[in-house]
């Protein structure tokens, strides 16, 4: 495994969301692709730290995680871009509006089953890979404000 520090030197991880979305489904969005990239990249989340008086604060990550706004065809056009590239270190999650909209685990699996790629609309996309590659495919997004 890599330590964090190098990690961060040569990888890179942002959140790219619609950003016509309102900001309730902006903050879902963040919150659900983060939570499956720190299960996804080992030794992302740090060690716990305490403060003077003892109290525990949960380690939390250490790598800065920009979120990025485009549009959803943007959001597509840049997921089938990496994904042609085969890189075997990129991690890639998505929120689609079938997740958005399904009311069960059970439910989303089996609509996604019948659904074509071509008719999913990508809400978000949480990516992390090779520095030079992401910032290839983000660099021209700008923060969501």
């Amino acid at each position: 495994m890599e330590d964090i520090k190098t990690i961060a030197e040569t990888k890179k991880c942002v959140l790219i969301i619609d950003k016509a979305q309102p900001i309730g489904i902006i903050a879902n969005t963040a919150s659900v692709l983060s939570i499956t990239l720190g299960k996804q990249i080992e030794g992302i989340v740090s060690h716990d730290v305490y403060d003077k008086q003892g109290d525990k604060h949960l380690g939390i990550t250490q790598m800065p995680i920009p979120v990025l706004g485009a549009s959803d065809d943007k959001i597509k056009e840049i997921r089938h871009k990496l994904l042609s590239l085969d890189l075997e270190e990129l991690v890639m999650v998505d929120f689609s509006n079938i997740a958005q909209q399904s009311k069960t685990y059970d439910n989303y699996e089996k609509v996604m089953l019948m659904t074509e790629e071509n008719d999913i609309r990508y809400i978000g996309i949480g990516i992390c890979g090779d520095k030079k590659v992401i910032n290839k495919a983000t660099g021209n997004l700008s923060l969501i404000r």
